[in-house]
């Protein structure tokens, strides 16, 4: 299934920025009010990014998708083998070692990983999560090869990840050259920041408002515009 968008060319060419060997900005965060076109954006530009890089979407709505699940998705999506440094800091902190079914399957990793993360005071829960971020971004700096991660509906997100995300997460990635991430939403993190701002950039989606870029999205579908009589233009 293809995903036709209508304009947005500035946005495209920064996304697809993110791809260039030597990328300066590797976090780039959209922009737009509802209705402004960010989940067909992301879907077009996703469906054209290069075959061999890895993406991983994430939907930030509410607390379904809180830093645990996200490790958990994450280690599905880049293979538990590989995440050597994060196993082992979950087993230092939950008490409990992964036990592995096979070569890609972990038992019980999702509690695991809610038991590493669990402590009694904030700092010490943010602590955690650190230790859990600098692990992963370990094992993706070891691992070398271009990756994309893609955070939709920031603004729908708890209080614990946004400031996860925009602060340890987003800071890591500035250090970690493999990694690319977009943040979507109708609110993004502010990105005057020392720690990753330099290696950001921020477009906005205001919506096509000329109808001539909605043309060859009406023919790519197969259709026509109805007019009910011919525009008569005199001079």
């Amino acid at each position: 299934m293809t995903t036709h968008l209508a304009d947005y060319e500035d946005q495209r060419r920064a996304f697809f920025a993110l791809f260039e060997p030597e990328c300066a900005c590797r976090i780039l965060l959209v922009r737009g009010e509802s209705g402004s076109g960010k989940t067909t954006f992301l879907e077009h530009c996703r469906e054209q990014m290069p075959g061999h890089i890895p993406c991983l979407p994430i939907e930030l709505r509410g607390s379904a998708v809180g830093v645990p699940e996200f490790f958990s998705r994450s280690g599905r999506w880049l293979g538990w083998p590989r995440m050597s440094h994060f196993k082992r800091r979950v087993t230092e902190l939950s008490g409990a070692p992964l036990v592995q079914v096979d070569g890609n399957v972990l038992a019980g990793v999702n509690n695991s990983i809610n038991i590493a993360l669990h402590a009694d005071t904030v700092a010490d829960r943010e602590e955690r999560r650190t230790a859990l971020t600098d692990a992963w971004f370990d094992d993706l700096d070891a691992v070398g090869q271009p990756a994309l991660v893609v955070f939709d509906t920031y603004e729908q997100a708890t209080s614990e990840v946004k400031d996860w995300l925009s602060g340890p997460f987003l800071a890591r990635v500035a250090q970690v050259k493999p990694l690319r991430v977009v943040v979507a939403g109708q609110k993004v993190p502010e990105s005057r920041t020392i720690e990753w701002g330099h290696c950001c950039d921020t477009q906005e989606l205001l919506g096509v408002t000329e109808a001539r870029h909605w043309l060859p999205v009406v023919r790519a579908l197969g259709r026509r515009i109805a007019v009910d009589s011919p525009v008569v233009v005199r001079w």
